[in-house]
């Protein structure tokens, strides 16, 4: 019998959109690699996962049994993949499903820090009494129209190019750059460090990988305007929050938003005792389409992969089945 484990992260409400799948369970994730597993994990053929439950090759070692896994989004950074290809596990992933939520949350960071909502808010929270007027009467806090801006994207996959669409509708001007694939020639399309230079909203929006870790740091910090903000819905390690926290204290940068950290889950408490920086906890797919489509896709992986169909997959090119 063919049995699929899915950890916690996973939509169990979904589950019921696919009546008759066998054995597809939510497992605690003391189940799935605590001691008492450890006789049961060479039953599971396909298994879902997502970024607080790594892969490592002892834990894909022990599944025996198993032909594919699928995250629970798009990035897989905290799978072996290597490993995985060695022992003849396809792994597959789920990047059409995350890009609308993705690239919403992008714009609505954007817009919260050009239009200072968040400080705003505390504004009318800590300074408004019965007694007292508006505040916004009170200050000259002008702020600026979309039109005037200039929004940076690093990194120019399918959810940059949404984001993309949607900044340009609302009236921002929209600069690019991308690692590889060469877009040199295309509109918009500038090197890092003349896009730091120019944006006034520098979005970071790469996987992250060995070259991706840290591509925000000092020095790229240091190229941006005294005036400019930056947003990452990418992978909290392609930001070194450090040198982060550093700028920010030197308003050396106006100021940040972040829905992802380098040590998640932990948020450092530099980073908590900062004004000047939003923090969202890792909400870029919190909807319910989002996790849905979510779902429904990382299950159809699964499906496929268990045929011998790389559907989404991400080791394809090395992938040979287990036997």
């Amino acid at each position: 019998m063919t049995t699929i484990k899915a950890l916690p992260h996973f939509q169990c409400q979904a589950l019921s959109k696919f009546p008759g799948w066998p054995s597809l369970e939510e497992s605690p994730y003391a189940w799935a690699f605590g001691e008492p597993a450890q006789k049961r994990l060479s039953e599971i053929q396909g298994f879902i996962t997502a970024p607080n439950y790594p892969l490592t090759r002892d834990r894909l070692e022990a599944m025996t049994s198993l032909i594919v896994v699928s995250t629970y989004g798009t990035g897989y950074d905290y799978i072996d993949v290597a490993s995985a290809s060695d022992l003849g596990i396809l792994v597959t992933h789920t990047p059409e499903a995350v890009v609308a939520a993705t690239a919403e949350l992008g714009l609505t960071l954007i817009m919260a820090l050009m239009r200072h909502i968040v400080p705003h808010d505390q504004a009318m929270r800590e300074v408004l009494t019965d007694e007292s007027p508006n505040p916004g009467f009170l200050n000259q806090d002008l702020t600026h129209n979309a039109n005037s801006q200039i929004v940076g994207l690093v990194g120019y996959g399918k959810v940059a190019q949404r984001l993309e669409e949607i900044l340009r509708a609302v009236g921002f001007q929209v600069i690019y750059t991308r690692k590889h694939g060469s877009l040199e020639g295309h509109p918009g399309y500038h090197t890092l460090s003349e896009l730091l230079s120019q944006a006034d909203f520098v979005v970071v929006l790469t996987p992250l990988t060995h070259e991706t870790y840290h591509l925000i740091g000092e020095r790229e910090l240091n190229c941006m305007k005294p005036t400019a903000y930056l947003v990452n819905i990418s992978r909290g390690p392609c930001v070194d929050e450090s040198a982060l926290v550093r700028c920010l204290t030197d308003r050396r940068i106006q100021g940040a938003a972040l829905d992802v950290f380098e040590h998640e889950p932990h948020v450092s408490s530099e980073l908590r005792q900062l004004s000047s920086i939003i923090l969202s906890p890792h909400t870029g797919t919190q909807t319910l389409e989002a996790r849905f489509e979510m779902t429904r896709d990382a299950v159809a992986n699964v499906e496929k992969g268990l045929l011998g169909i790389a559907q989404n997959g991400v080791n394809t090119e090395r992938w040979t089945r287990r036997p």
